[in-house]
């Protein structure tokens, strides 16, 4: 993926706006080179998280290892997540050296809220989006997210419940036919931050293709420029990349997400 020089400045605004932000239920450490959050309380057995890395030349694999070292010690199994515009840019490479496995990658996009008109889109007959507030309605997103991906997200629920209980830090929606909860999507707003966060966009296969993911994308577009946000920033997934594309997106870079577990060693 090429990359210009207005897609370095956007990630560096992005970087400068959210590095120094904790994450609903984490304890942010900002390292010198890098930003780790330590999952505490409900979500304290759940992933830790490394980000925003600016590795000191000539040193990044002793960086690294003292990482897989640290979260070792702990018992603690964690994610680092990479941007191919992270330093160094062989960043990833260097991880998978020391035995990190990295999911499928994704498009690191933004789109600008300055002016952003988004009329109302006509829905399926029978379908409407509501906005969700209350903790029992996350069985709602929750289901969605579980059909489409094959797998369970009870884990989501603490970290949606604790964002709920501050509704200027958050917004979430599904789309329902017959009752039935058939997509989600939900973003976040980052106090002191100019780039507000989509998280989970999805539908479920039977009700593709009929404009459901587009509703949902502008129900949250408007909102978030009603709430003063100048940009919207997402992790596409292969299949929401060509939409969100066409909907206007910016890309900026590819970025993956690279696991360890606490009971793998450094590499030799």
């Amino acid at each position: 993926m090429r990359m210009s020089l207005d897609s370095q400045r956007l990630f560096e605004a992005y970087v400068h706006d959210q590095q120094d932000l904790p994450l609903p239920g984490y304890a942010l450490e900002a390292l010198p080179h890098l930003r780790r959050h330590i999952p505490l309380g409900a979500a304290a057995d759940h992933e830790a998280l490394l980000c925003f890395a600016r590795l000191s030349p000539g040193d990044e694999l002793a960086q690294i290892q003292a990482q897989i070292e640290f979260f070792r010690a702990r018992k603690q199994d964690f994610e680092w997540k990479v941007y191919a515009l992270d330093q160094p840019t062989d960043l990833k490479q260097m991880l998978e050296s020391q035995g990190f496995l990295a999911d499928d990658p994704e498009v690191f996009m933004t789109y600008s809220l300055r002016g952003a008109s988004r009329p109302a889109r006509a829905l399926p007959a029978g379908v409407e989006i509501r906005r969700l507030s209350r903790p029992e309605q996350l069985d709602d997103i929750l289901q969605v997210q579980a059909q489409i991906w094959g797998r369970d997200f009870e884990w989501l629920r603490a970290k949606l419940a604790t964002s709920l209980e501050q509704p200027e830090a958050i917004s979430l929606f599904c789309a329902y036919a017959d009752g039935q909860s058939i997509a989600s999507g939900w973003t976040d707003y980052p106090a002191g931050s100019r780039f507000a966060e989509l998280h989970g966009g999805a539908v479920l296969p039977a009700w593709r293709g009929r404009g459901v993911f587009s509703a949902l994308l502008d129900v949250r577009i408007r909102d978030a420029a009603q709430r003063g946000y100048e940009w919207l920033a997402v992790d596409a997934a292969p299949m929401s990349h060509p939409i969100l594309l066409a909907q206007g997106f910016t890309p900026v870079c590819m970025t993956w997400p690279l696991r360890k577990a606490h009971t793998q060693a450094c590499a030799e």
